[in-house]
């Protein structure tokens, strides 16, 4: 039984507003709103780049009933600018965020979840040391192979995304932890055969988009030149 209509601040952790962190806190809003719940998406990279002001999350984030950061997995952990946000949420006095709820959805590239792992426990930590109440998280491996795609227009794969944030929010509603089975909905099960084929073709993109970005020594090493 759901005990309160929740005020939702969703927090995409990605530099892209329309990569699959974003589409993921899009779903996620929708699906509040479907509830009665009422939901925001602010962009951590706005903040750090001083497009907005702190103060105005700061706002946002004492007058909502649950945070979640929904990010990609960066070097085997979040992003900088969403820890270094975390961390300015952390140490300014006028933002008290005890007893709020905090939950995360991770994401990489590749299919094996335990790579989103670090993610997850950087935002454990964090409701922890804030003295938050941590409801847990969703580790995705595929957001590569999404790139943004709305959900809706994912077919079953959609439906399974979907279907998971809607049984986690149902939960949070309740004031339970994001049950188990929300996470069998969404892991990918890839044989291993597959893993190699796959691992080249996503690190194959990912260079191409590097250079795209005019990045093209990627895979440089300056500290054997």
């Amino acid at each position: 039984m759901k005990l309160s209509r929740k005020k939702i601040l969703l927090i995409n952790g990605s530099p892209r507003k329309k990569g699959t962190s974003a589409s993921f806190a899009r779903t996620i809003k929708m699906l509040a709103k479907n509830s009665g719940d009422t939901a925001e998406i602010v962009h951590a990279i706005d903040y750090f780049d001083r497009k907005k002001e702190l103060a105005d999350f700061y706002y946002l984030a004492a007058k909502s009933d649950v945070i979640a950061m929904i990010a990609p997995i960066y070097s085997d952990a979040l992003p900088f600018f969403d820890i270094w946000l975390m961390e300015k949420m952390a140490d300014e006095p006028g933002c008290d965020l005890r007893n709020k709820v905090f939950f995360a959805v991770g994401q990489c590239g590749f299919p094996d979840i335990t790579r989103v792992e670090p993610l997850i426990d950087e935002c454990r930590l964090f409701a922890l040391e804030t003295w938050m109440k941590w409801f847990g998280g969703l580790a995705y491996g595929g957001g590569a192979m999404i790139d943004g795609t709305h959900l809706e227009n994912l077919g079953k794969e959609g439906e399974k995304l979907t279907k998971s944030f809607e049984i986690a929010l149902e939960n949070i509603g309740e004031n339970k932890k994001i049950p188990s089975a929300c996470q069998d909905l969404i892991t990918v099960k890839i044989p291993k055969i597959l893993y190699r084929p796959l691992a080249a073709y996503l690190n194959r993109k990912i260079k191409k988009r590097a250079k795209e970005n005019g990045n093209a020594g990627i895979m440089k090493k300056v500290y054997l030149d």
